[in-house]
C-alpha cells in the first residue's frame, strides 16, 4: 500500500469522525428536543467563528472573489432549505424514511462524478459498493409510516434531492472554481454566513408563531456551538478529500460509513433496539465501505 493511499484511508477517517461528532450533536439536540431553529443558528455562528479563525491562523488571504460568491451563496441556501424540508418530512413521514432518502442522495454527485468529471476507475466495484450501500441505508434506516399522510412522495423527494444538489455543487465548486486553500476558506466563510443568514430569519419567524420569548437555553447554546464546530470541521474535510479522491469515492464511504457507525452508537449508547433487518444493514454497509474504499 503506497503512501498516498495510507494517506487518503486516513483522511476519510478523519472526515467519518467529524461527520459522526456532528450526528451525534444533532441525535442529542433531538433527544433533548431542543429548539432546532435556535441550535441551527448557534451552530452556524460557530461555524462562521471557526472558519474566520481558521482564515487566520493559516495567514490565509481575506480577498473575497467575486467567483466564490455565487456557489456559497447556493450552497448555503440549499442547507437552509434542506434542513427544513428534513424537519417537515421527519414530522409527516417519520425519521427512518426521511433519514433513508436523505443518505441515498449520494446517487446523485456519484453519477455526476462518474459521467461528468471522470471518475470511472474501477466504476464495477464503485457501482457493486455503492447498490450495496443503497440497500443497507433502506435496511437500517427504513421504519414504515403508521399511516399515509399527505406529502409522502414529495417530502422524502425533495429530502433526496436537495442534499444531493448542495453535495455535487460543493464538489464542483472545489473542482471548478477552488484554486486555493485560500479560496477554500472563503467559499467555506460565504457558506456559512448565507446559512447563518438565513438561520436567523427562521429564529425570528418562529418567535413570531409561537409569540413567545426568545431565549437560548444553555444546553441549546452547547450543542449547537458542538455541532457548528463539527460542521466547520466535516464541511472542511469533504473539500479536501472530494479534491483528493473524487465524490464517488468520498460521498458512499462516508454516508455508509455515518450510517452504520451512528446505527451502532444508537443501539449502544442511546438503548435503541435493531432487528434483524438492521443488522443486515450494518453488514453490508461494512461491505460496501470496504468495496468502495478497494478502489483508493
Amino acid at each position: 500500500m503506497n503512501i498516498v493511499i495510507m494517506q487518503n484511508i486516513i483522511y476519510l477517517i478523519i472526515h467519518i469522525l467529524f461527520a459522526l461528532g456532528l450526528f451525534i450533536s444533532l441525535k442529542l439536540i433531538n433527544v433533548k428536543n431542543l429548539n432546532k431553529f435556535q441550535a441551527i443558528a448557534v451552530n452556524y455562528s460557530v461555524a462562521v467563528a471557526f472558519t474566520l479563525a481558521d482564515l487566520s491562523l493559516n495567514n490565509s488571504g481575506w480577498e473575497y472573489s467575486t467567483k466564490l460568491f455565487l456557489p456559497s451563496f447556493t450552497v448555503g441556501l440549499l442547507f437552509i432549505v434542506s434542513f427544513i424540508v428534513i424537519i417537515y418530512s421527519t414530522q409527516k413521514v417519520g425519521i427512518g424514511l426521511t433519514t433513508s432518502f436523505n443518505k441515498m442522495s449520494v446517487v446523485i454527485p456519484v453519477t455526476v462524478g462518474v459521467i461528468y468529471l471522470g471518475q470511472n476507475s474501477d466504476i464495477l466495484f464503485k457501482i457493486g459498493g455503492i447498490v450495496l450501500a443503497l440497500i443497507s441505508f433502506f435496511l437500517i434506516l427504513y421504519k414504515k409510516p403508521s399511516e399515509r399522510v399527505k406529502g409522502t412522495f414529495i417530502l422524502p423527494f425533495l429530502v433526496f434531492l436537495l442534499p444531493g444538489i448542495n453535495d455535487t455543487s460543493m464538489e464542483l465548486t472545489k473542482t471548478y472554481i477552488i484554486s486555493d486553500p485560500a479560496d477554500r476558506e472563503m467559499f467555506l466563510l460565504g457558506v456559512f454566513l448565507t446559512a447563518l443568514f438565513f438561520s436567523l430569519i427562521l429564529v425570528y419567524a418562529d418567535f413570531k408563531r409561537n409569540r413567545q420569548k426568545v431565549v437560548f437555553r444553555y444546553d441549546t447554546i452547547l450543542l449547537g456551538a458542538a455541532l457548528g464546530l463539527f460542521n466547520f470541521l466535516t464541511s472542511k474535510m469533504l473539500l479536501i478529500n472530494v479534491g483528493r479522491m473524487g465524490g464517488s469515492v468520498v460521498f458512499p464511504v462516508h454516508n455508509a460509513s455515518v450510517v452504520m457507525l451512528t446505527a451502532l452508537i444508537g443501539v449502544f449508547f442511546f438503548k435503541e433496539s435493531f432487528s434483524k433487518r438492521q443488522w443486515m444493514g450494518v453488514l453490508l454497509a461494512v461491505v460496501a465501505v470496504f468495496m468502495i474504499a478497494s478502489t483508493l
